[in-house]
Protein backbone atom coordinates (compact mmCIF):
# COMPACT_ATOMS: atom_id res chain seq x y z
CA UNK A 1 0.00 0.00 0.00
CA UNK A 2 2.79 2.68 0.73
CA UNK A 3 5.04 1.57 -2.65
CA UNK A 4 1.50 2.39 -4.27
CA UNK A 5 1.20 6.02 -2.08
CA UNK A 6 4.05 7.24 -2.88
CA UNK A 7 3.84 6.52 -6.81
CA UNK A 8 0.52 8.63 -6.72
CA UNK A 9 2.41 11.27 -4.16
CA UNK A 10 4.95 11.74 -6.91
CA UNK A 11 3.09 11.62 -10.04
CA UNK A 12 1.94 15.22 -8.86
CA UNK A 13 5.28 16.82 -10.00
CA UNK A 14 3.56 16.10 -13.45
CA UNK A 15 0.01 16.35 -12.74
CA UNK A 16 -0.29 18.99 -9.41
CA UNK A 17 -4.41 18.40 -9.75
CA UNK A 18 -3.49 14.92 -8.40
CA UNK A 19 -3.06 16.46 -4.69
CA UNK A 20 -6.58 15.86 -4.10
CA UNK A 21 -6.43 11.98 -4.99
CA UNK A 22 -3.02 11.93 -2.36
CA UNK A 23 -4.93 13.90 0.38
CA UNK A 24 -7.23 11.18 -0.06
CA UNK A 25 -5.19 8.49 0.14
CA UNK A 26 -3.27 9.83 2.93
CA UNK A 27 -6.44 10.23 4.68
CA UNK A 28 -7.12 6.78 4.06
CA UNK A 29 -3.43 5.60 5.26
CA UNK A 30 -3.69 7.24 8.52
CA UNK A 31 -7.21 7.10 9.75
CA UNK A 32 -8.18 10.36 9.15
CA UNK A 33 -11.55 11.98 7.92
CA UNK A 34 -9.70 13.85 4.94
CA UNK A 35 -6.55 15.73 4.17
CA UNK A 36 -6.09 19.59 2.76
CA UNK A 37 -3.42 21.33 1.26
CA UNK A 38 -3.31 24.95 2.58
CA UNK A 39 -1.78 28.58 2.60
CA UNK A 40 -2.33 31.29 5.25
CA UNK A 41 -1.37 34.50 4.31
CA UNK A 42 -0.14 37.06 6.60
CA UNK A 43 -2.74 38.67 8.26
CA UNK A 44 -1.60 42.07 6.85
CA UNK A 45 -2.10 40.65 3.18
CA UNK A 46 -6.08 40.94 3.49
CA UNK A 47 -5.76 37.86 1.27
CA UNK A 48 -8.39 34.62 1.28
CA UNK A 49 -6.24 31.23 2.28
CA UNK A 50 -5.57 28.57 -0.71
CA UNK A 51 -6.33 25.46 -0.04
CA UNK A 52 -6.91 21.98 -2.15
CA UNK A 53 -9.83 19.56 -0.13
CA UNK A 54 -9.58 15.83 -0.47
CA UNK A 55 -12.81 14.48 1.71
CA UNK A 56 -13.22 17.51 2.83
CA UNK A 57 -16.64 19.23 3.10
CA UNK A 58 -16.27 22.58 1.37
CA UNK A 59 -18.91 24.70 4.00
CA UNK A 60 -16.41 24.56 6.85
CA UNK A 61 -13.40 25.24 4.95
CA UNK A 62 -15.59 28.39 3.42
CA UNK A 63 -16.53 29.47 7.14
CA UNK A 64 -12.39 28.86 8.12
CA UNK A 65 -11.25 31.51 4.99
CA UNK A 66 -13.82 33.94 5.12
CA UNK A 67 -13.57 34.18 9.07
CA UNK A 68 -11.27 31.94 11.30
CA UNK A 69 -8.35 31.53 8.95
CA UNK A 70 -5.55 32.65 11.72
CA UNK A 71 -7.60 30.10 14.59
CA UNK A 72 -5.51 28.62 17.55
CA UNK A 73 -4.51 25.54 15.05
CA UNK A 74 -3.02 28.10 12.72
CA UNK A 75 -1.43 29.93 15.03
CA UNK A 76 0.16 27.15 17.35
CA UNK A 77 0.94 25.38 14.12
CA UNK A 78 2.63 28.52 12.38
CA UNK A 79 5.43 28.28 15.34
CA UNK A 80 6.44 24.91 15.23
CA UNK A 81 8.73 23.43 13.26
CA UNK A 82 8.80 22.39 9.43
CA UNK A 83 8.39 19.05 8.03
CA UNK A 84 7.50 16.63 10.56
CA UNK A 85 3.87 15.82 11.46
CA UNK A 86 2.36 16.93 14.92
CA UNK A 87 -1.09 17.08 16.42
CA UNK A 88 -2.65 20.82 16.45
CA UNK A 89 -3.97 19.75 19.89
CA UNK A 90 -1.08 18.88 21.55
CA UNK A 91 0.08 22.34 21.00
CA UNK A 92 -2.73 24.02 23.01
CA UNK A 93 -3.88 23.64 26.66
CA UNK A 94 -5.83 20.88 27.07
CA UNK A 95 -9.40 21.45 25.70
CA UNK A 96 -8.83 24.87 24.94
CA UNK A 97 -9.81 24.60 21.54
CA UNK A 98 -13.46 24.14 22.51
CA UNK A 99 -13.98 27.05 23.72
CA UNK A 100 -13.22 28.99 20.64
CA UNK A 101 -15.60 30.27 18.50
CA UNK A 102 -13.33 28.35 15.61
CA UNK A 103 -14.31 25.69 16.99
CA UNK A 104 -18.47 26.42 17.39
CA UNK A 105 -18.86 27.55 13.79
CA UNK A 106 -16.03 24.92 11.87
CA UNK A 107 -15.23 22.03 13.78
CA UNK A 108 -18.20 20.53 15.95
CA UNK A 109 -20.65 20.79 13.16
CA UNK A 110 -18.56 18.40 11.09
CA UNK A 111 -16.98 16.43 13.63
CA UNK A 112 -13.43 17.73 13.67
CA UNK A 113 -11.59 17.19 17.23
CA UNK A 114 -8.52 17.23 15.84
CA UNK A 115 -5.80 17.62 13.23
CA UNK A 116 -2.72 16.31 12.40
CA UNK A 117 -0.28 19.22 10.55
CA UNK A 118 2.73 19.05 8.95
CA UNK A 119 4.15 22.85 8.68
CA UNK A 120 5.83 23.35 5.17
CA UNK A 121 8.59 25.90 4.68
CA UNK A 122 8.19 26.84 1.38
CA UNK A 123 4.52 28.01 2.87
CA UNK A 124 5.61 29.44 5.72
CA UNK A 125 7.92 32.71 5.11
CA UNK A 126 7.11 36.04 5.73
CA UNK A 127 4.48 35.46 8.59
CA UNK A 128 2.18 33.26 6.34
CA UNK A 129 1.76 29.74 6.80
CA UNK A 130 0.86 27.13 5.37
CA UNK A 131 1.13 23.39 4.74
CA UNK A 132 -0.59 19.78 5.32
CA UNK A 133 -3.37 18.74 7.42
CA UNK A 134 -5.33 15.38 8.10
CA UNK A 135 -8.57 15.91 9.92
CA UNK A 136 -9.69 13.41 12.67
CA UNK A 137 -12.88 12.31 13.81
CA UNK A 138 -13.41 12.70 17.97
CA UNK A 139 -12.95 8.33 18.01
CA UNK A 140 -9.57 9.24 16.06
CA UNK A 141 -8.20 11.79 17.95
CA UNK A 142 -7.72 9.73 20.92
CA UNK A 143 -4.97 8.15 19.25
CA UNK A 144 -3.32 11.07 17.82
CA UNK A 145 0.09 9.67 18.28
CA UNK A 146 -0.48 6.14 16.09
CA UNK A 147 -1.94 8.70 13.53
CA UNK A 148 1.72 10.97 13.50
CA UNK A 149 3.47 7.78 13.68
CA UNK A 150 1.58 6.23 10.25
CA UNK A 151 2.23 9.46 8.54
CA UNK A 152 5.92 10.05 9.94
CA UNK A 153 7.03 7.85 6.76
CA UNK A 154 5.50 9.55 4.27
CA UNK A 155 5.88 13.38 5.90
CA UNK A 156 9.55 13.97 3.41
CA UNK A 157 7.84 12.27 0.10
CA UNK A 158 5.35 14.79 0.67
CA UNK A 159 7.31 17.49 1.25
CA UNK A 160 9.33 16.98 -1.92
CA UNK A 161 6.68 16.57 -3.90
CA UNK A 162 5.24 19.91 -3.37
CA UNK A 163 8.52 21.32 -3.55
CA UNK A 164 8.81 19.86 -7.00
CA UNK A 165 5.33 21.18 -7.91
CA UNK A 166 6.05 24.53 -6.41
CA UNK A 167 9.21 24.14 -8.99
CA UNK A 168 7.54 23.14 -11.96
CA UNK A 169 4.75 26.15 -11.29
CA UNK A 170 7.53 28.77 -11.24
CA UNK A 171 8.75 27.77 -14.94
CA UNK A 172 5.07 27.24 -15.97
CA UNK A 173 4.11 30.78 -17.08
CA UNK A 174 5.72 30.80 -20.71
CA UNK A 175 7.54 33.59 -20.27
CA UNK A 176 9.24 33.33 -23.32
CA UNK A 177 5.97 33.29 -25.42
CA UNK A 178 4.85 36.48 -22.60
CA UNK A 179 8.37 38.42 -24.19
CA UNK A 180 7.60 37.32 -27.82
CA UNK A 181 3.60 38.55 -27.00
CA UNK A 182 4.74 41.68 -25.15
CA UNK A 183 7.11 43.32 -28.07
CA UNK A 184 4.07 42.66 -31.03
CA UNK A 185 1.96 44.78 -29.18
CA UNK A 186 1.66 48.39 -30.40
CA UNK A 187 1.94 49.79 -26.65
CA UNK A 188 4.15 49.99 -23.91
CA UNK A 189 2.93 47.27 -21.96
CA UNK A 190 4.29 45.25 -19.33
CA UNK A 191 4.05 42.62 -16.51
CA UNK A 192 3.72 42.87 -12.80
CA UNK A 193 4.25 40.06 -10.02
CA UNK A 194 1.76 39.63 -7.14
CA UNK A 195 3.71 42.63 -4.95
CA UNK A 196 3.75 45.28 -8.24
CA UNK A 197 7.22 44.41 -9.30
CA UNK A 198 7.74 44.45 -13.02
CA UNK A 199 8.82 40.65 -14.26
CA UNK A 200 8.75 41.97 -18.11
CA UNK A 201 8.70 44.60 -20.41
CA UNK A 202 8.48 45.39 -24.09
CA UNK A 203 10.87 47.86 -26.21
CA UNK A 204 7.87 50.57 -25.87
CA UNK A 205 7.39 50.27 -22.37
CA UNK A 206 11.10 50.37 -21.10
CA UNK A 207 12.04 53.40 -23.93
CA UNK A 208 8.88 55.13 -21.88
CA UNK A 209 9.67 54.43 -18.52
CA UNK A 210 13.45 55.83 -18.80
CA UNK A 211 11.73 59.16 -20.29
CA UNK A 212 10.78 59.65 -16.55
CA UNK A 213 8.00 61.52 -18.41
CA UNK A 214 5.01 60.98 -16.04
CA UNK A 215 6.19 57.41 -15.08
CA UNK A 216 9.61 55.84 -14.88
CA UNK A 217 11.09 52.37 -13.14
CA UNK A 218 11.90 52.91 -9.48
CA UNK A 219 14.90 51.11 -7.46
CA UNK A 220 13.01 48.32 -6.68
CA UNK A 221 12.12 47.73 -10.59
CA UNK A 222 8.18 48.97 -9.41
CA UNK A 223 6.28 51.82 -11.16
CA UNK A 224 6.37 55.42 -10.22
CA UNK A 225 4.84 58.35 -10.74
CA UNK A 226 6.94 61.46 -11.28
CA UNK A 227 4.16 63.28 -11.38
CA UNK A 228 4.59 66.16 -8.73
CA UNK A 229 0.52 65.84 -8.22
CA UNK A 230 -0.11 63.03 -5.63
CA UNK A 231 -3.48 62.64 -6.60
CA UNK A 232 -2.21 60.54 -9.69
CA UNK A 233 0.04 58.84 -7.38
CA UNK A 234 -2.50 57.52 -5.39
CA UNK A 235 -4.84 56.97 -8.19
CA UNK A 236 -2.12 54.89 -9.74
CA UNK A 237 -1.44 53.04 -6.61
CA UNK A 238 -4.93 51.97 -5.74
CA UNK A 239 -5.06 50.77 -9.09
CA UNK A 240 -2.41 48.41 -9.25
CA UNK A 241 -3.29 47.31 -6.01
CA UNK A 242 -7.17 46.41 -6.82
CA UNK A 243 -5.57 44.68 -9.86
CA UNK A 244 -2.99 42.50 -7.82
CA UNK A 245 -5.81 41.96 -5.60
CA UNK A 246 -8.48 39.99 -8.01
CA UNK A 247 -5.29 38.68 -9.28
CA UNK A 248 -5.13 36.84 -6.02
CA UNK A 249 -8.68 36.10 -5.74
CA UNK A 250 -10.10 38.58 -3.35
CA UNK A 251 -13.35 40.01 -3.93
CA UNK A 252 -12.74 43.10 -5.32
CA UNK A 253 -13.20 46.24 -8.29
CA UNK A 254 -11.15 46.78 -10.79
CA UNK A 255 -10.24 50.58 -10.90
CA UNK A 256 -10.65 52.57 -13.86
CA UNK A 257 -7.38 53.55 -16.48
CA UNK A 258 -5.31 55.97 -14.63
CA UNK A 259 -4.67 59.32 -16.31
CA UNK A 260 -0.80 60.38 -15.79
CA UNK A 261 0.01 63.79 -16.40
CA UNK A 262 3.69 64.47 -18.17
CA UNK A 263 6.41 67.27 -16.59
CA UNK A 264 7.34 67.80 -20.62
CA UNK A 265 3.73 69.15 -21.60
CA UNK A 266 3.12 66.14 -23.51
CA UNK A 267 -0.23 64.47 -23.95
CA UNK A 268 -0.71 62.90 -20.60
CA UNK A 269 -0.58 59.04 -20.63
CA UNK A 270 -3.78 56.51 -20.17
CA UNK A 271 -2.18 53.22 -18.01
CA UNK A 272 -4.83 50.11 -18.22
CA UNK A 273 -4.06 47.63 -15.97
CA UNK A 274 -5.94 44.13 -15.99
CA UNK A 275 -5.48 40.91 -13.97
CA UNK A 276 -4.20 37.74 -15.72
CA UNK A 277 -6.04 34.50 -15.50
CA UNK A 278 -5.42 32.55 -12.39
CA UNK A 279 -3.01 28.83 -12.84
CA UNK A 280 -4.58 25.58 -13.11
CA UNK A 281 -3.16 24.68 -9.72
CA UNK A 282 -3.74 27.07 -7.33
CA UNK A 283 -0.59 26.74 -5.19
CA UNK A 284 1.35 28.45 -8.43
CA UNK A 285 -0.24 31.48 -7.76
CA UNK A 286 2.72 31.67 -4.90
CA UNK A 287 5.35 31.22 -7.26
CA UNK A 288 3.83 32.54 -10.70
CA UNK A 289 6.01 35.48 -11.54
CA UNK A 290 3.71 37.52 -13.93
CA UNK A 291 0.19 38.11 -12.01
CA UNK A 292 -1.12 41.24 -14.35
CA UNK A 293 -0.97 42.89 -17.32
CA UNK A 294 -0.23 46.91 -17.94
CA UNK A 295 -0.80 48.62 -20.96
CA UNK A 296 0.43 52.45 -21.18
CA UNK A 297 -1.32 54.12 -23.90
CA UNK A 298 1.25 57.34 -25.06
CA UNK A 299 -1.00 59.51 -27.49
CA UNK A 300 1.72 61.60 -28.97
CA UNK A 301 3.49 57.58 -30.27
CA UNK A 302 0.19 56.93 -31.25
CA UNK A 303 -0.07 60.41 -33.21
CA UNK A 304 3.46 59.41 -34.87
CA UNK A 305 2.55 55.60 -35.58
CA UNK A 306 -0.97 56.61 -37.38
CA UNK A 307 0.88 59.58 -39.42
CA UNK A 308 3.35 56.44 -40.42
CA UNK A 309 0.70 54.48 -41.75
CA UNK A 310 -1.20 56.84 -43.67
CA UNK A 311 2.06 58.03 -45.32
CA UNK A 312 2.48 54.46 -46.33
CA UNK A 313 -0.48 53.37 -47.45
CA UNK A 314 -1.00 56.24 -50.01
CA UNK A 315 2.23 57.38 -50.77
CA UNK A 316 2.08 60.72 -48.72
CA UNK A 317 4.57 62.98 -47.52
CA UNK A 318 4.56 63.91 -43.95
CA UNK A 319 3.60 67.19 -44.32
CA UNK A 320 0.92 66.20 -46.62
CA UNK A 321 -0.39 62.97 -43.76
CA UNK A 322 -0.06 65.61 -41.11
CA UNK A 323 -2.78 68.42 -42.96
CA UNK A 324 -5.27 65.08 -43.97
CA UNK A 325 -4.96 63.62 -40.10
CA UNK A 326 -5.90 67.48 -38.97
CA UNK A 327 -8.75 67.26 -41.44
CA UNK A 328 -10.01 64.23 -40.23
CA UNK A 329 -9.91 65.85 -36.45
CA UNK A 330 -12.13 68.07 -37.33
CA UNK A 331 -9.84 70.77 -38.32
CA UNK A 332 -11.22 72.97 -41.86
CA UNK A 333 -8.66 73.97 -44.60
CA UNK A 334 -9.53 77.52 -43.90
CA UNK A 335 -7.87 76.79 -39.89
CA UNK A 336 -4.66 74.79 -40.86
CA UNK A 337 -2.69 78.65 -41.98
CA UNK A 338 -3.17 80.06 -38.33
CA UNK A 339 -2.35 76.21 -36.90
CA UNK A 340 0.16 74.80 -39.17
CA UNK A 341 1.98 78.56 -39.67
CA UNK A 342 2.10 77.85 -43.29
CA UNK A 343 0.56 80.01 -46.13
CA UNK A 344 -3.30 79.20 -46.97
CA UNK A 345 -1.55 78.22 -50.72
CA UNK A 346 1.03 75.98 -49.41
CA UNK A 347 -2.59 73.82 -47.47
CA UNK A 348 -4.50 73.74 -50.86
CA UNK A 349 -1.16 72.34 -52.71
CA UNK A 350 -1.15 69.78 -49.99
CA UNK A 351 -4.76 68.92 -50.06
CA UNK A 352 -5.04 68.81 -54.07
CA UNK A 353 -2.01 66.25 -53.75
CA UNK A 354 -4.24 64.55 -50.74
CA UNK A 355 -7.22 64.20 -53.28
CA UNK A 356 -5.06 62.60 -56.17
CA UNK A 357 -2.98 60.32 -54.02
CA UNK A 358 -6.29 59.15 -52.39
CA UNK A 359 -8.57 58.72 -55.10
CA UNK A 360 -10.84 61.98 -53.32
CA UNK A 361 -12.10 64.87 -54.62
CA UNK A 362 -13.06 67.28 -51.65
CA UNK A 363 -12.31 67.84 -47.99
CA UNK A 364 -15.42 65.71 -46.72
CA UNK A 365 -14.46 62.74 -49.02
CA UNK A 366 -11.11 62.44 -47.37
CA UNK A 367 -12.04 63.51 -44.11
CA UNK A 368 -14.37 60.26 -44.25
CA UNK A 369 -11.47 58.25 -45.87
CA UNK A 370 -9.38 58.81 -42.34
CA UNK A 371 -11.34 58.12 -39.68
CA UNK A 372 -10.86 54.46 -40.22
CA UNK A 373 -7.30 55.09 -38.96
CA UNK A 374 -7.40 55.15 -35.18
CA UNK A 375 -7.61 58.28 -33.17
CA UNK A 376 -4.86 60.44 -33.31
CA UNK A 377 -5.12 64.27 -31.76
CA UNK A 378 -3.87 67.15 -33.64
CA UNK A 379 -0.46 66.44 -35.55
CA UNK A 380 2.40 68.99 -33.25
CA UNK A 381 3.99 71.73 -36.42
CA UNK A 382 6.39 72.59 -34.99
Amino acid sequence: MEARLLDLIYSTVADPLRWKDVLVGVSDHIGALGGMLAYVPPPSARRPPTQILGRLPEEPSLIFRERHAWNPWTVAISRYQTGKAVSANSLLEPGSIRKTEFYADVLAPWGHADIIDINHKALSVDGAAGGFGFCLSDRSAGRTEEHVRRLDPLTPHLCRALEASLLVGSHADGKRQISVILDLMPNAALMLDGRGCITQANRAAETLLRQSDGIAFNSTGGLEIVSTLSGERQALSRALKSVLDVAAGADATISEPVRISRASGAAPLLLIAVPLPRPSFPFWELVAPSRALVVIVDPAAKSRATSSAVQAAYGLTAAEARVALLLASGVTGAQMPGLLGVTAATVKTQLRCCFEKTGTHSQAELSRLFTMFPPTGRPDHH
